[in-house]
């Protein structure tokens, strides 16, 4: 049997479709689903575990370095890290600015 919206939003079960009942597809297209927003938390982890994965990358790769005495290689990488580092402070500014607007919009 084929289901039906009522204007309500309850759906319900009919041989035929009654007037003012949406289908299925009429009911989605009337109502998209609301897109999801990460909160400032999930994204301040989210940022957090990206930075922890490149510099864990970064000190094996320095470890590395430092074991084949390749002085070059480990002022390279403190380079990379002292950008990783300031890629970090800069998008965790962001988020946190990106908040205070959030709820200063509110």
């Amino acid at each position: 049997m084929p289901k039906y919206y009522s204007p309500t939003g309850n759906i319900e079960v009919w041989d035929s479709k009654p007037d003012g009942y949406y289908t299925e597809e009429e009911w989605a297209e009337l109502h998209p689903p609301v897109p999801y927003v990460p909160t400032k938390e999930e994204k301040l982890a989210a940022l957090d575990a990206d930075y922890m994965a490149q510099k864990s990358e970064l000190v094996e790769q320095y470890t590395d370095a430092q074991m084949h005495n390749d002085s070059d290689m480990m002022a390279e990488l403190v380079n990379e890290m002292n950008a990783l580092d300031a890629w970090y402070d800069e998008e965790y500014t962001k988020i946190i600015e990106e908040s205070v607007n959030e709820t200063e919009a509110e």
